[in-house]
């Protein structure tokens, strides 16, 4: 590996100070909220900065660009990185015009925003029986991303509701954008490597619902922002494989404390390739390993065991079950699963690829384990052992673009595509107007693929927060058609608490409540979209407040809760 250059390039440099400054905003204020200190939006905004510029500034003494591979003049690297981070970005925001809301539901949409709600109230973590009460086990979920979501709420003056898909759009970026970085650092010089690069971020549009979907149809919010510093871990180790440094360790342990306060499940594989990487590089010195495992496992292990005191029994979600995609071959996309299973086998017979087959074997062994929990654990589906896949996807596409850098030297031997002089620069011409040409192959598929009916809505929004006002929050019935959104507006926008023994579960069914309130045993308060009420029900609605389509509204002739 010694073609590679051995420093950060520009485009990393700028990739550090993103990632930084997003773990500083994590971490330190869930270490203010361990300290007893409240999480201060604005300090923290500004040590958060600080660090993240002195990452940058740190790295910038080391970088350079890279070498322009055989068909490339100069290295256009910073410049393809900025375009598929904004533009990655900027579609995510299109989706979820104009209002910039969820786009998922189902419930832990739901239950993340109670947690972001919690923050914004207290602007310190859930610690106390009465918020257990609150949100139930929420109270005691790792909360990385939801302080985050908070903590930008408050920097631009909205809330963590409105700033949830912006962090979202913004993390699939970095995601994609990372994935390129990486895949430009394995590709040999002989290669057009960016347009290649490119090629492996693009190839993820083929599983949709596993990149998009996962938080456009299922709200894996915290899961999604977690994906982000795990892929950020893999490229530390990736830099660190290059060359050996302690910058590159300790950048894998930064993101490494983000990972576990985001989503803890993500952080097994890259540590276990960490530690196999460390055994398999018998060239650096042992006592160096050692001093740079330290740097890289020490704050991971402190955040660990510090969210870990008093939360022991929270391991028992890794048997648990729920909603999730399954990996068949039409989901994946034929072309990625072969691509990938090429470039699998290859990357097994490389170097360059060493932290990326040792990351796809810890993945695999984590699913193997994972499964074997939920089966002893008699779940419904082996839940957490299905979502590696999430994961696995990015050290795939990596593969991918190794079988597309074979197949691109093999005809390039056949001399089809000459590889010196002027027509070299056709050659790299011609990669770029194929990957301009699969991109808008893909383009056209992604476009066919329909989202589902927003769960939240501004207007359901504004009349949320008017009822909790307004109105007795538990007497309360939701004529919606979307149960996941009656769910919503029961326990998060209008808080009601989740443990209340001797009360019944809201009902979130649009007939049943229909039929309960012209039998007259709902509750007198209603939220109702009066575009699919029906009638009669509307005729005996009293309207209190109304945002568009959405009414507040009692029972005509009512003044109270029956409950009170």
């Amino acid at each position: 590996m010694g073609d590679h250059v051995e420093g950060f390039t520009a485009a990393e440099a700028v990739a550090v100070f993103a990632i930084t400054l997003l773990v500083a905003a994590i971490v330190l204020g869930y270490l203010a909220d361990r300290l007893g200190l409240a999480i201060a939006p604005l300090p923290l905004l500004l040590i958060s900065a600080t660090v993240a510029a002195a990452a940058g500034l740190g790295v910038r003494s080391r970088f350079s660009d890279l070498p322009p591979s055989g068909s490339e003049n100069r290295d256009l690297t910073p410049g393809v990185f900025a375009v598929i981070v904004l533009s990655t970005v900027a579609w995510m925001l299109w989706l979820a015009r104009p209002h910039f809301l969820p786009l998922g539901g189902e419930g832990d949409l739901t239950h993340h925003l109670q947690l972001i709600d919690y923050i914004e109230q207290h602007w310190r973590l859930p610690h106390d029986v009465a918020a257990f009460i609150q949100m139930g086990n929420m109270s005691n979920y790792t909360p990385g991303s939801h302080v985050l979501a908070a903590l930008a709420g408050a920097w631009t003056r909205t809330d963590g509701l409105h700033m949830m898909h912006p962090l979202l759009a913004l993390s699939l970026g970095l995601k994609a954008g990372l994935l390129f970085l990486i895949v430009v650092r394995l590709l040999p010089p002989d290669v057009p490597r960016l347009p290649i690069a490119l090629a492996a971020v693009l190839l993820l549009l083929l599983p949709y619902d596993f990149v998009v979907g996962s938080f456009a149809r299922y709200s894996f919010y915290a899961q999604v922002i977690a994906e982000l510093f795990a892929v950020a871990m893999w490229w530390a180790l990736t830099l660190w494989d290059v060359r050996p440094s302690s910058a590159a360790a300790i950048l894998f342990g930064i993101a490494g404390m983000a990972t576990f306060l985001s989503w803890p499940v993500w952080i097994g594989p890259p540590v276990l390739a960490l530690l196999v990487m460390m055994l398999l590089r018998g060239d650096v010195p042992l006592i160096d390993r050692a001093r740079f495992a330290a740097l890289a496992l020490a704050p991971i292990v402190a955040v660990a065991l510090l969210h870990a005191l008093g939360r022991i029994a929270a391991v028992g979600i890794a048997g648990t079950g729920g909603a999730v995609f399954r990996p068949t071959l039409s989901r994946l996309g034929w072309p990625f699963v072969v691509l990938s299973l090429v470039g699998m086998a290859l990357a097994l017979r490389n170097a360059r690829y060493r932290t990326t087959t040792l990351l796809l074997a810890a993945i695999a062994l984590q699913s193997l384990c994972l499964l074997a929990v939920a089966r002893a654990s008699h779940a419904d589906s082996p839940y957490l052992a299905i979502k590696m896949i999430h994961l696995a996807l990015y050290p795939l596409a990596a593969c991918a673009a190794l079988a597309l850098a074979t197949l691109w030297q093999t005809v390039s031997r056949m001399e089809f595509l000459p590889r010196t002089g002027r027509q070299a620069q056709h050659a790299s011409l011609m990669a770029w107007g194929l990957v301009a040409i699969a991109a808008v192959v893909l383009g056209r598929g992604v476009a066919a693929h329909q989202l589902p009916p927003p769960t939240i809505t501004q207007d359901l929004v504004l009349a949320g927060r008017w009822a909790r006002g307004h109105v007795p929050v538990n007497c309360v019935e939701y004529f919606v058609p979307n149960d996941s959104t009656a769910y919503w507006l029961h326990y998060s926008a209008l808080g009601n608490a989740m443990i209340q023994p001797g009360v019944p579960e809201p009902v979130t069914v649009f007939r049943d409540n229909i039929e309960r309130w012209i039998n007259r045993t709902a509750h007198p308060f209603a939220i109702a979209d009066l575009a699919v009420l029906p009638r009669d029900v509307r005729d005996d609605l009293e309207i209190l407040a109304r945002f568009g389509s959405i009414a507040v509204g009692r029972r005509r002739g009512t003044t109270g809760c029956s409950g009170d």
